[in-house]
């Protein structure tokens, strides 16, 4: 291992007393599909009203927003099909209570590879507090997926699904989770305690208009058992079909499935 710089500062773009070093900070990730960012009025929003939440005084204008996306996008030498935007919690006095000033807004474009095979998920070994108002923000704070993807791994999945001590599923690490049971589609609400991710957003959003009945319900662990296809979506991926819950297996290839991964790959640059 290099031996690390006397500076740390020089090795980031965040002073010593952001408060980004006690976990405050949000971000986005957004996919670049055709050289342009997908659904940036989405994220925008997003971001925004999680700043708000937090009382960090971010001063963004959509306009601003978008210059900032392009702008990224024509630095890297090498093609790239993602976005990172980072914002810090700003600068403040030692303490939890003092509040951040002159918060910093960091953009990086990167390459993925995206997943293409269906997932294989397991049961967390612990549920989440639905009222716990953190998941409800898509925050820098990922210590919580680490442990649980590595638990996943451990158990030979590629991903964990949360259950709420109410015994109603949330979501994944990295992911909103969605149902088809008698070609309905169901997912979980937010107050089951989850972030509200832009494609679920958009798949409630236009789900009727592509002829698909879709509700938002609580969904117990025997009802996932006993659906007929399980897939999980966010902005990076799209829509990843579940091929098996714990020793449940489903059909990866439902009709309503593919017709939702083609709606989407239109949807996402309209």
């Amino acid at each position: 291992m290099p031996p690390l710089s006397p500076d740390h500062t020089a090795l980031s773009p965040f002073t010593r007393d952001d408060r980004i070093y006690l976990g405050e900070g949000l971000f986005e990730t957004l996919r670049v599909q055709a050289g342009k960012p997908c659904y940036p009025d989405l994220h925008w929003q997003r971001l925004h009203d999680s700043a708000a939440r937090l009382h960090i005084a971010i001063e963004l204008p959509y306009a601003d927003w978008l210059q900032r996306l392009q702008q990224c996008l024509l630095e890297p030498k090498e093609p790239v099909n993602g976005v990172k935007a980072l914002l810090s919690g700003g600068r403040a006095a030692r303490g939890l209570l003092t509040t951040g000033t002159d918060p910093q807004l960091v953009l990086t474009a990167f390459h993925y590879s995206p997943v293409t095979t269906p997932l294989t998920l397991v049961s967390s070994s612990w549920q989440r507090d639905r009222n716990n108002p953190v998941y409800g923000f898509k925050s820098i704070n990922y210590l919580e997926a680490i442990m649980a993807r590595r638990q996943a791994a451990e158990r030979g999945a590629d991903e964990v699904l949360f259950y709420n001590m109410e015994g109603e599923a949330t979501e994944t690490t990295v992911a909103n989770l969605f149902m088809i049971s008698g070609n309905r589609l169901y997912t979980p609400p937010l107050s089951c305690g989850l972030l509200a991710g832009i494609i679920r957003q958009r798949l409630l959003t236009k789900a009727g208009d592509w002829g698909v009945v879709c509700q938002e319900s609580p969904l117990t662990q025997h009802q996932l058992y006993d659906a007929d296809a399980l897939f999980v979506c966010n902005a990076l991926q799209g829509v990843q079909a579940v091929q098996r819950l714990d020793n449940t297996a489903y059909d990866s290839h439902h009709p309503l499935f593919l017709l939702l991964r083609e709606k989407l790959k239109d949807d996402a640059l309209a």
